[in-house]
């Protein structure tokens, strides 16, 4: 039936595992009646969860193999496939711009949020969430990682995140800590 999401099983599972996560971000998000941007949001997945009201969403992602399949799956957003440090928006697009999860694997993480800056529009919102380099859970992962041969992971701590989103422009910057990692709220 057209227009159905049917998101493959790990997928849902990802979703599933992380729903009060979501429900989180929802709230700090404040998605509703806005265009929104998920910088590095794989097939959408959890991006329909979060962006929920949104106007408008699109997932920026660099990798074409999550996108088809977030586009196979039917999901209701518009997938670009590009970098989050190089956003091909013009100035002013968006209203809300969000990376949940996908912080640590940006090449330049001031060039990603003065990006992020350019592409939203005055009083708009950007929402980082990820996890704390100095947890347990972050040193596990990038061993991992590693381990599997996968590029090293960038995990920063709160602090060096409320410190580039300053300086790429935003005023306001706020953490919630949450669980191993942290919300890191700037507004334009």
């Amino acid at each position: 039936m057209p227009g159905t999401y049917h998101p493959p099983i790990g997928d849902r599972l990802r979703r599933y595992t992380r729903r009060e996560l979501l429900d989180r971000l929802h709230t700090v998000l404040e998605p509703a009646g806005c265009r929104l941007l998920d910088m590095g949001g794989g097939t959408g997945v959890t991006t329909v969860e979060f962006a929920k009201g949104a106007k408008e969403v699109y997932v920026l992602e660099p990798d074409s193999q999550k996108t088809e399949r977030g586009v196979r799956a039917g999901a209701p957003v518009t997938f670009v496939n590009a970098v989050a440090e190089e956003i091909p928006f013009e100035a002013g697009r968006f209203d809300r711009a969000v990376s949940l999860m996908s912080f640590h694997h940006f090449s330049d993480g001031a060039k990603a949020c003065r990006e992020a800056a350019r592409v939203l529009a005055p009083g708009g919102r950007f929402v980082v969430y990820d996890i704390d380099r100095s947890s347990f859970h972050a040193r596990w992962l990038a061993m991992f990682a590693s381990h599997r041969g996968h590029a090293p992971l960038s995990f920063a701590t709160p602090e060096e995140l409320v410190r580039r989103i300053s300086e790429a422009g935003f005023r306001s910057v706020r953490t919630e800590p949450y669980r191993s990692g942290a919300f890191v709220v700037g507004e334009r």
